[in-house]
């Protein structure tokens, strides 16, 4: 039988997910959340990111610059597991932290075998994650 009520079972994966999570309930995650250092969030991302991701090339992961703001499985010609591609969700603080703790939990099948446990770190990559903005179309 499914944990899931039925009033939130039409909700893609993810949202659902979400809306089931302690991070919907607890009254302390009504407060907006800590700034994040980008910079120590470009260290980590150094570090523990890069073995399958870049701001601008789909290595095994799909690239990031832009990430922020954008629609899951929103890179065009990235091969996205059908679990991200039913998540149907805009990347921003709250699902890129959901998604950064436990990607196995908000997506199940997907194919990101990685989680940020430590709640600073996840708030350090996102605010890194924000400086990557999408890059200008070129002039004409």
């Amino acid at each position: 039988m499914s944990r899931i009520p039925p009033h939130l079972r039409a909700l893609p994966v993810g949202l659902a997910w979400l809306a089931l999570s302690p991070l919907s309930v607890h009254a302390g995650s009504l407060a907006k959340p800590a700034p994040g250092d980008a910079t120590r969030g470009q260290a980590l991302y150094s570090q523990q990111c890069m073995a399958c991701h870049a701001a601008d090339i789909s290595l095994a992961g799909p690239l990031h610059r832009g990430v922020f703001g954008r629609k899951s499985a929103g890179v065009p010609d990235y091969p996205y597991s059908p679990a991200v591609q039913k998540l149907r969700l805009t990347w921003n603080d709250r699902t890129l932290d959901a998604w950064l703790q436990s990607p196995n939990r908000m997506a199940p099948g997907n194919r990101m075998g990685f989680a940020v446990p430590d709640a600073r770190d996840r708030q350090d990559l996102i605010a890194y994650l924000k400086t990557l903005t999408p890059t200008p179309a070129p002039a004409r």
